[in-house]
């Protein structure tokens, strides 16, 4: 068995656990009685979607309180794209949504009064993606280096790519062009086979 065929079955059983999550997870978002309000129990479904070390930590009053500002951007992609698919945006809708992603992403900086710890950009495009499956993808290391997108430089001592959000403009460039090429394929089942 060469090392090719390990990572692809390790792949597909990691992809097999985080289907299951993101499954439970949109569960939950059809369940709500107002959409786009965020909670604590975001977080958590998040987290466990995502995997990884990072852990979310403040209180619960304080978090409460910045996910109203998450809770509005949502809100706008939301009402804004009307459950399109980001095959069917025309290029102009394109930059809107890069546009509106760009303003999420900005409030998980440090420094910002929305700032909340261990909820960074790629938690966050976990959160987009599971929100809003046929139109924003997820901002995974895996995708990015398949589209070469990522050089080597991009790519910390850590494994981890440096200031990811810069990759969000061409992921999503990138992942409609091969939607509009395979008709109409939906973003997730993108993400699944790059």
């Amino acid at each position: 068995m060469n090392g090719n065929s390990i990572l692809d079955k390790r792949a597909e059983t990691l992809w097999g656990k985080a289907n299951i999550s993101y499954k439970n997870y949109s569960s939950y978002i059809d369940k709500k009685v107002n959409r786009y309000q965020l909670s604590l129990i975001d977080l958590l479904y998040i987290s466990n979607f995502k995997g990884g070390n990072a852990s979310i930590h403040g209180e619960e009053e304080q978090i409460n309180n910045k996910l109203i500002s998450y809770s509005e951007a949502l809100r706008v992609i939301g009402n804004g794209f009307k459950g399109k698919a980001l095959a069917e945006l025309s290029n102009e809708e394109i930059e809107n949504l890069i546009s509106r992603v760009t303003d999420i992403c900005n409030l998980t900086h440090k420094g910002k009064e929305t700032y909340i710890y261990g909820f960074g950009v790629s938690y966050l495009s976990a959160l987009l993606s599971s929100y809003f499956p046929k139109l924003i993808p997820i901002l995974d290391r895996r995708v990015l280096m398949n589209l070469s997108l990522v050089k080597k430089d991009d790519i910390n001592t850590q494994n981890q790519i440096r200031d990811i959000q810069r990759f969000y403009e061409p992921l999503i460039k990138n992942i409609a062009a091969i939607s509009r090429e395979r008709a109409k394929l939906f973003v997730r089942l993108i993400n699944k086979f790059l």
